[in-house]
């Protein structure tokens, strides 16, 4: 997963530990309640893009692409390369400037598998591509 694609979270959670510098700064009980809640505003909103970012893990191999999501209860989707259909990729501009996107794989018989905020989409796709085209022995895709 992309930081870009984490970005609001990412720049939330700085906007807490300013409001911990400057609740440090005045050093009295309202100085010391924002700096608190801005401590836990960035360890909510940083600790949760770690987490989001830890929890997608794709795998692509010679015979199958693989999306895995979640820590604790983990969800697996499988589409075997010769059974893909199409790759699409969906990208905004702000999305296209900073290089990450959302890559949908639809495959026959399975569910649509959604790579939301993957960086470099259009690169997974032809790298995905090549493999589909050596898993279908050297066919056109």
């Amino acid at each position: 997963m992309s930081w870009w694609a984490l970005f609001p979270r990412v720049a939330l959670g700085v906007a807490g530990l300013l409001l911990v510098g400057w609740g440090l700064l005045r050093q009295d009980h309202l100085g010391n309640g924002v700096a608190v809640f801005g401590g836990l505003m960035a360890l909510w909103f940083v600790g949760g893009a770690l987490v989001r970012r830890g929890a997608m893990r794709v795998r692509l191999t010679d015979r199958y692409l693989a999306l895995q999501t979640g820590l604790v209860s983990r969800h697996t989707s499988t589409v075997m390369l010769n059974r893909v259909e199409s790759l699409d990729v969906d990208q905004s501009l702000w999305q296209r400037m900073t290089g990450y996107g959302t890559l949908t794989i639809r495959g026959t018989g399975s569910e649509d598998l959604r790579l939301r905020g993957i960086g470099d989409p259009v690169g997974f796709q032809a790298e995905a591509r090549r493999a589909i085209n050596a898993a279908s022995g050297g066919a056109t895709f």
